[in-house]
């Protein structure tokens, strides 16, 4: 049985005795804070929570402490010896607790004065503001303490801005009245996410990766694929996809998958920029495959009337799926043009052996599934999966979770939560910044006008902008902006409401592997000890067809599992073709090395397939079909000389 010690871990560190430089008392501390919350939360999944106001208070309080306990001031970690800057972490840390105690004296008074709010409750709010961006500024950098900092600077001083932007001021005991105690403030969507499904899933992720549900993954995409053409990087994207979506961090996943995939492929005989590409791409996509998707794939259904996980789940199936067949695709032709064979047969896991060790994280896995397609809120689903998981895999060694297994994977998934929480928080407080100064809705009708109605012009300028931000923030805070300020006119267009969500969605999480600001490969880039920028540059290439994936769904609805089910098989497969016609395009081979002007026929197919009416579909089977033919005859002469 592999060892499943973390480094880092503080559960680990104290139950096994290890020697660290920090009291043991404050170990025992993070450990209390760290399981207190991960109950806290799990109790709540599987019995209600408190009222609204009460449960996203505790929440956040409890995220705060945490932050500035694992993300000390003046040390790179926890386990690091203490220095004089730790007084100010529990000077901040008994603030945050002066807060939560001060606001659950008299919620009830406290919510009737929220627009006239008192001195007390001023200084409070204030502070609670402050620890908010302090805890942002540790956990995600500085870039994203400055946009809730610009917005609410915004909705102080609006009658000081030009055009679009001047609107009547807000006083700043109004600000902070609702920003930190109505509903639609700092507590709104994103906390009311992240305090329920966000840190059910992140700690039933943990718990499956403890019990060895990434071994199992990688060992199942190697046997699977490995012995194919280009094997090793085909399976290494497959095992990131699986592991992505659990571990709920791109650039963790990157490092935990890519520090074994990434040299595998280098062996195989793929270059360190190519094997770099493909890691980080792979990764990235782990945050759009269902079930356990990104972070802000939970708050899409706050800005879809009527809309539950559940759907967006359904509707992401198909576009996940050929973004890892667009991934696949490129693996396969860069192989095969380069002459690369797969991991001979005897040297790989055999599917059977890993199935018979690993079924129950299978079952766990498919648990999750089940709930929410039966209907279940995906806090109850979490949490009833999570349990299910830890009961599972008892029946067999190789998964087997002891107390201390446990109690260590709901830290990591605690500790992985931190930044996500600290993200939603500031998302609240741009939210509420944009209600009090009503800039969303004349954003969203300046890109209406900008756009002069053109559908697709309006998708081009929301990809730059989603891109843009994505260079320091979040995806979370990149999807709750842009669902503010541009998915209505978006709409307003003529696009269906959950696909300009995804759309959003979906170029929010690609802008981690998009230059200049690319965090996802460029750390793939050092563990392959490749150029950061050309790494970029590559993983742009990787996944080209992914930048399309979006816009294909916005024209094709039927690609979200919207419509009749043949229109739906039809568009799939078409797409599907077009992106493996775009792959072989982009790198040049087709059965053979392609010319110049086949590279371009091949992509104006591709092209024909991914947008397809029914008169584009039979001009591109037309020239395909052709094309086929010219090549196979190709190869057949060159057989034969």
């Amino acid at each position: 049985m592999t060892d499943r010690r973390e480094i880092g871990n503080a559960t680990d560190a104290y139950l096994l005795r290890q020697a660290l430089p920090v009291p043991t008392w404050l170990v025992a501390i993070i450990i209390a804070v760290s399981l207190g919350t991960a109950m806290y939360h799990l109790l709540g999944g599987l019995f209600g929570t408190a009222e609204a106001f009460r449960h996203r208070t505790v929440h956040i309080t409890l995220f705060l402490v945490l932050a500035f306990l694992f993300y000390p001031l003046g040390r790179s970690g926890w386990h690091e010896k203490l220095r004089w800057t730790s007084v100010i972490d529990f000077v901040l840390i008994s603030c945050a607790v002066g807060v939560l105690l001060y606001r659950m004296q008299d919620v009830d008074a406290l919510a009737s004065r929220s627009s006239f709010p008192s001195r007390g409750d001023v200084v409070s709010g204030t502070v609670l503001i402050l620890l908010v961006l302090e805890g942002v500024r540790r956990t995600v950098g500085f870039a994203l303490v400055i946009l809730p900092a610009l917005f609410m600077f915004h909705a102080l001083y609006s009658d000081h801005f030009p055009s679009i932007f001047l609107a009547a001021p807000t006083r700043f005991s109004s600000l902070v009245g609702y920003l930190t105690v109505d509903l639609d403030g700092m507590l709104g969507v994103p906390i009311a996410v992240s305090s329920s499904f966000i840190v059910i899933f992140m700690m039933y992720g943990a718990v499956l990766v403890r019990s060895g549900a990434g071994t199992f993954f990688t060992d199942l995409a190697y046997a699977a694929t490995g012995w194919m053409s280009g094997g090793a990087a085909k399976a290494a994207a497959l095992a990131s996809g699986l592991y992505g979506t659990l571990s709920g961090s791109t650039t963790a996943n990157v490092v935990t998958t890519g520090s074994f995939t990434i040299p595998l492929m280098k062996s195989s005989g793929f270059n360190p920029r190519f094997a770099a590409a493909v890691e980080a791409m792979a990764s990235n996509g782990g945050q759009i495959v269902p079930p356990v998707m990104g972070a802000a794939a939970f708050i899409i259904p706050m800005y879809i009337p009527g809309a539950s996980y559940r759907d967006v789940v359904l509707a992401a199936a198909i576009p996940a799926l050929l973004y890892y067949i667009s991934i696949l695709a490129m693996i396969h032709f860069q192989a095969r043009r380069a002459g690369l064979t797969g991991v001979p047969r005897k040297d790989l896991p055999s599917a059977w052996i890993t199935l018979r060790e690993g079924w129950p994280i299978l079952i766990a896995f498919g648990a999750i599934v089940g709930f929410l397609l039966f209907g279940f809120t995906p806090m109850i689903a979490g949490a009833t999966a999570l349990v299910l998981t830890v009961i599972v895999t008892l029946f067999r060694a190789e998964t087997r979770l002891s107390p201390q297994d446990f109690c260590a994977a709901l830290e990591t998934g605690i500790r992985a939560t931190i930044p996500i929480v600290m993200a939603c928080a500031a998302a609240g407080i741009i939210i509420g910044s944009m209600d009090l100064s009503g800039l969303a809705g004349r954003v969203s009708g300046a890109v209406t006008a900008l756009a002069d109605g053109n559908l697709g012009l309006a998708l081009v300028i929301t990809a730059i902008v989603c891109v843009i931000l994505g260079m320091g923030m979040t995806t979370t805070i990149v999807y709750i902006t842009l669902a503010a300020l541009v998915a209505p006119s978006i709409t307003e267009m003529g696009a269906p409401v959950m696909a300009a969500n995804l759309f959003i969605f979906y170029f929010g999480c690609l802008s981690g592997v998009t230059p200049p600001v690319a965090l996802t490969t460029y750390a793939a880039a050092g563990i392959a000890g490749s150029n950061p920028w050309s790494t970029g540059i590559e993983a742009v290439k990787v996944g080209i067809a992914s930048f399309m994936i979006p816009f294909m769904f916005i024209y094709t609805p039927s690609l979200l599992l919207e419509g009749v089910w043949y229109r739906i098989l039809i568009d799939s497969l078409t797409a599907a073709v077009g992106i493996i016609c775009l792959a072989a395009a982009v790198q040049g081979f087709f059965r053979r090395i392609l010319s110049g002007w086949e590279r371009c026929l091949l992509g104006a197919v591709a092209l024909l397939f991914i947008v397809p009416t029914w008169q584009s579909m039979l001009v591109a089977v037309v020239i395909l079909s052709g094309f086929w033919f010219r090549v196979r005859k190709d190869g057949l002469e060159q057989a034969d000389a």
